[in-house]
């Protein structure tokens, strides 16, 4: 389309200039004394358009001519770049394929080139790291000094420095990326590895919460990881109840309802004597999934000598929204144990020793509980066949 349209408007100048030479019987007289020249206007025209043509075709010629000496320079610099950029491409390639000898000779080559020589840096000291040349690898690394690349730099000395497990090198490097404003997911990440080995229990649970809610861990992982820094951290503030107290508080409500982080935060708490907050996160656990777990440590969420009625409410409004559970009977039974009712005890504690649901462990327990019962009415006898009868079940076992 473009073509015929350019068709069309040389035919119509063609038309026009046609149009005008036929019609225009101007004459121009030139004098160069004693002579003089007589000619038509047209052919004055002409002749001037062809000077004017001639001269600018010779004047670009000759301007070519003197410019091809930096025309043959530019060549050999793009030959020089393609040749560098098929070295990276090799680099590449052969890092992804484990092929790191062949990498790190790729590289090198493509170092020779001043503008590919610090990305060619990084693929070399990425190679020789996989080689397992540390002092290569910090040669290659101290060859990349402008600032356009400090941050590739600092990231990929991070990633070597914890794959190499030198976690403090590492927390060291990523602190001079953290003072120039990075804060990228992939380096937090390095960062919780990091602090996981250096057992920096407060910063790994601070990255898992961050890294957790921005999805950059798997929710297994980052549970799993939650929860072992908290079982950590209370085994280190076992005597502190306060501290325990600041993380229970730090804690996002999801985690809270976690079972396992649930059940590890919970047994701190009471082993600190902090019972109404157990009874708390137990609750808020319970309330929103069932667990077999944490229910086993319920009862235990009174101080000595407080009343356990809400205990016992609590885990009837539970039997209503988690039908046929016989955990929930056996945890009622020792809560109304404590609270010496003991006809509601005996009934709860039958129930669960006559479910065919409930596990032998379960009904171990509950004839345990129901010695403990009898022992409490000063009925000996009975309690003696409550404990062979549990002793029966464990062996079982």
């Amino acid at each position: 389309m473009r073509g015929a349209l350019w068709l069309a408007f040389l035919f119509a100048v063609a038309v026009v200039l046609a149009l005008f030479a036929s019609s225009n019987g101007g004459h121009i007289t030139i004098y160069f004394p004693p002579y003089r020249l007589d000619t038509s206007l047209n052919f004055f025209i002409a002749a001037v358009l062809g000077v004017f043509l001639v001269t600018l075709f010779a004047w670009r010629t000759f301007a070519a001519i003197l410019d091809l000496p930096k025309q043959a320079a530019a060549y050999r610099r793009k030959q020089r770049e393609a040749r560098a950029i098929g070295f990276l491409s090799e680099a590449i390639e052969d890092i992804f394929a484990g092929r790191f000898s062949k990498a790190l000779k790729a590289a090198e080559a493509a170092s020779a080139n001043a503008a590919m020589s610090e990305t060619a840096a990084l693929l070399a000291a990425r190679s020789a790291h996989r080689l397992n040349r540390w002092d290569l690898r910090d040669q290659w690394l101290s060859k990349i000094q402008s600032p356009e690349k400090r941050q590739a730099r600092l990231v990929a000395t991070a990633d070597m420095q914890m794959d190499s497990n030198d976690a403090q090198g590492a927390l060291a490097t990523i602190e001079q990326l953290q003072k120039g404003g990075a804060r990228q997911l992939f380096v937090q990440r390095i960062a919780l590895k990091a602090h996981q080995q250096l057992k920096n229990w407060e910063e790994v649970l601070r990255l898992s919460h961050i890294l957790a809610k921005r999805e950059a861990l798997h929710p297994v992982v980052a549970q799993k990881t939650i929860q072992e820094a908290i079982g950590k951290l209370v085994q280190e503030k076992s005597a502190d109840h306060e501290a325990l107290l600041r993380i229970w508080k730090t804690l996002p409500a999801e985690s809270r309802k976690a079972s396992r982080i649930a059940q590890v935060m919970a047994k701190g708490l009471l082993a600190v004597g902090q019972f109404e907050v157990a009874k708390q996160l137990l609750e808020e656990s319970l309330d929103a999934q069932w667990d077999e777990a944490l229910l086993e440590l319920y009862p235990s969420c009174i101080a000595p000598g407080a009343s356990q009625l809400a205990l016992a409410q609590k885990l009837e409004g539970w039997m209503t929204k988690y039908l046929g559970e016989p955990a929930l009977s056996l945890a009622l039974a020792r809560v109304c144990l404590a609270q010496q009712l003991w006809g509601k005890a005996k009934s709860s504690l039958q129930s669960v020793i006559r479910d065919p649901k409930a596990k032998p462990a379960m009904k171990a327990a509950a004839h345990m509980t129901m010695a403990q019962l009898h022992e409490s009415l000063n009925e000996p006898a009975e309690a003696a066949e409550q404990y062979k009868l549990a002793a029966k079940v464990y062996s079982t076992l």
